[in-house]
């Protein structure tokens, strides 16, 4: 019996070890990495302990007290990590705060609405349950809450079991090479789109740390939390705030007033920097995607080229090129590997027939067995290691159908598994979807295999725990017994693509799971794409160059976002002057002109000199306007009114001689809207001629 647990133990750790290598961005912590592991891990325990628990209560062997022991560690396991540590660490993970007590307190509180809401609602339920069903004992609740837990899992996996049954047999005997490249083709446009949206989204948020770099004081008590996000900014970002200002390309201008406002307080500095996170994961996540789908077209494009001339040679690039073996692994995947996925495809298919065969006849239960599975793992009694592998190929086979459906719906982009890219909350998130999932999974096998109820007088372990869904009112046993029977009609619409009919017309694309068999703009975008991507790498140029090229805009027009508008110069532009008109421009003169830009160059604008050209030394008679006018002031004002922290300390008194071009903050302000008088100091102030009022 631990023969095969310790063998299938390995296995599982194996495969871990190379999800993590294979999907973990490098800068995913060693601590994300042990929870990942622990989550996947006690997922694992619970579906090889299936067979273990079927092969004992065959035998009628008593000796399962350490299959029970395990059981119960690993199943409580999993629904801690699912509904309190997972939850508690993604948060965590992706918060933006700079103390491990503040990202605490912001995880406890997103996790609390949710949390706070769905114990309102069971409250609440718990007392109509208590006035419907009166003979309700207090220690049933928490069989009736493990129950519902169990019943949700059950029925959200039987639908994605549905959909894995019937798409992984018809992918899978999709194997044309021709067919696989139009796939490739249109995941390459789709994934193109998401590279040049997501570098949009770094480049504003790399613009939007500079701009709230430039106009913070450097005595600012929140300037060493700033300093810390440009320097993550400069060192992780793959877009970095130099090479954007070295191209020219640092478009302050183009940014909304909300974007200038993280540095106001401690919060915001915050959500810049889990902005900022969450903008490199989404770029590094769609390049990553991009590259998988283009290097498998570049490749299947030589099998087709391979197929086409009859040439069978191994080429430059390809495993083994220039060997004997090379060029007969080459020919195996130029012609006999199509078929040999086609004899797969019809394996599984008829693997997915008995399990839906399986499924739909449970009510009948084992007078008579109807159950192939059924049938055959009886028929292995006494060979342990027979009964064992007779009831994990089935599992394995549901619990891989149910997975691939999880992540081939669109909604769940956040937790995709992306090739070193992944980030750690993501990770987390698949190890709480395995731990949500793994018991109902193993509970509804056991159903297909007729082990749910006693065998000879003895339980198996897990009917003897999860029998706790009987409790449920109204449905109780019927649920497991008759919902499977909703798989079939669910298996027939998936497989005459009536859901994508129906859901294209009612529902959001993001909640439709992703079809293999579109031909639309993004296929014909991500053809042209691969050519372009074949030119650049003869060249020697990497796989995703051309998307960063300056014409990429001209030649896929509509492939990247919309740019946003620049921002329109406000009718509301006091200190604004246009040529040398306004106010008192024309009593000031050139005099006056000089002083203003004199002004303007002391005062350091806010952007370090990237103004427009139509506010910067703005004409004659408003000095203090034409370094920014009221909307740069505005901006300034935190930092040099009377009333902020710094104000005595950085802002000179306004209109004092140590202050050229004015007082900042609200007093430039009040200065640019006092009228122009010849001679007086309202006229010194404004021509930022300091305490001269005369001249």
């Amino acid at each position: 019996m631990w023969l095969f647990f310790s063998a299938a133990l390995v296995v599982v750790g194996a495969g871990i070890f190379l999800l993590l290598r294979r999907y973990a961005a490098p800068s995913v912590p060693l601590v994300v990495k042990a929870a990942t592991t622990y989550a996947w891990l006690v997922a694992g325990i619970v579906v090889v302990l299936v067979p273990i628990d079927v092969y004992a209560t065959l035998t009628t062997r008593d000796d399962t007290a350490a299959v029970n022991a395990m059981w119960q560690v690993c199943y409580w396991s999993t629904q801690v990590l699912t509904w309190v540590a997972l939850p508690f660490f993604q948060v965590y993970s992706e918060a933006g705060d700079f103390t491990v007590g503040a990202r605490c307190v912001t995880s406890l509180k997103e996790n609390g609405i949710l949390y706070g809401v769905s114990a309102a609602a069971a409250v609440l339920g718990l007392i109509a349950l208590i006035v419907v069903e009166r003979g309700l004992a207090p220690r049933d609740v928490l069989a009736l809450c493990m129950g519902l837990s169990n019943s949700f899992a059950l029925s959200a996996g039987l639908l994605l079991l549905g959909y894995g049954l019937v798409e992984i047999p018809r992918e899978t005997w999709k194997s044309s090479p021709e067919q696989l490249l139009k796939w490739c083709a249109h995941r390459t446009g789709r994934f193109a789109g998401a590279v040049l949206r997501t570098t949009a989204e770094l480049e504003t948020v790399v613009t939007i740390v500079v701009a709230n770099e430039r106009q913070m004081p450097r005595r600012d008590p929140l300037r060493p939390y700033m300093e810390i996000i440009a320097k993550a900014a400069e060192e992780e970002s793959p877009v970095k705030p130099s090479q954007i200002a070295a191209r020219g390309a640092l478009d302050i201008e183009s940014l909304a007033a909300d974007d200038l406002e993280y540095n106001y307080d401690l919060a915001g500095l915050a959500a810049l920097r889990r902005r900022l996170g969450a903008a490199i994961h989404a770029y590094k996540g769609a390049h990553a995607q991009y590259e998988e789908a283009v290097t498998s077209a570049l490749a299947l494009q030589q099998v087709v080229k391979s197929r086409e001339r009859g040439d069978y040679d191994a080429p430059p690039g390809a495993l083994g090129a220039g060997t004997a073996w090379g060029d007969l692994l080459w020919r195996y995947r130029c012609t006999l590997h199509p078929h040999a996925r086609k004899v797969l495809g019809a394996a599984l298919a008829a693997l997915s027939c008995v399990v839906i065969w399986s499924e739909a006849t449970i009510f009948t239960g084992q007078r008579p067995d109807l159950s192939p599975f059924s049938l055959a793992i009886r028929g292995a009694v006494p060979s342990e290691l027979g009964v064992q592998l007779l009831t994990a190929l089935p599992l394995a086979y549901v619990c891989v159908c149910a997975y691939f459906a999880l992540f081939r719906l669109n909604a769940f982009d956040y937790n995709k598994l992306l090739p070193r890219a992944t980030k750690g909350a993501a990770l987390m998130q698949n190890g709480s979807l395995m731990c949500r999932f793994a018991p109902a999974t193993c509970w509804n096998l056991l159903h297909v295999i007729r082990m749910d109820g006693r065998v000879d007088g003895h339980p198996t372990v897990f009917t003897r725990n999860m029998g706790t869904m009987e409790v449920l009112p109204v449905l109780g046993r019927h649920l497991n017994v008759y919902l499977p029977l909703l798989l079939v009609v669910h298996c027939g619409l998936t497989y005459l693509r009536l859901w994508d009919r129906l859901m294209g017309s009612c529902v959001s694309s993001k909640y439709r799971f992703t079809s293999d068999d579109l031909d639309d703009q993004h296929t014909e975008r991500g053809r042209a794409l691969i050519r372009k991507e074949m030119e650049a790498a003869a060249n020697g140029v990497g796989v995703g160059e051309v998307l960063h090229s300056d014409v990429i805009d001209l030649e896929f027009p509509g492939l990247g976002p919309k740019r946003r508008p620049r921002r329109k110069r406000s009718w509301f532009n006091f200190g604004r002057l246009a040529g040398g008109g306004g106010g008192g421009g024309a009593a000031a003169g050139d005099a006056s002109t000089s002083a203003g830009a004199g002004g303007a160059a002391e005062r350091a604008p806010l952007f370090g000199g990237m103004l427009r050209s139509d506010e910067g030394g703005g004409g004659g008679g408003g000095g203090g306007g034409g370094a920014g006018g009221l909307f740069s002031s505005l901006l300034r004002n935190k930092f040099t009114t009377n009333s902020s922290p710094l104000g005595s300390a950085d802002a000179p008194p306004p209109g004092g001689a140590a202050a050229p071009g004015g007082g900042g903050g609200l007093d430039s302000i009040f200065a640019e809207l006092t009228p122009v008088r010849p001679g007086g100091s309202g006229g010194a102030r404004r021509g930022g001629g300091g305490g001269d009022g005369d001249g």
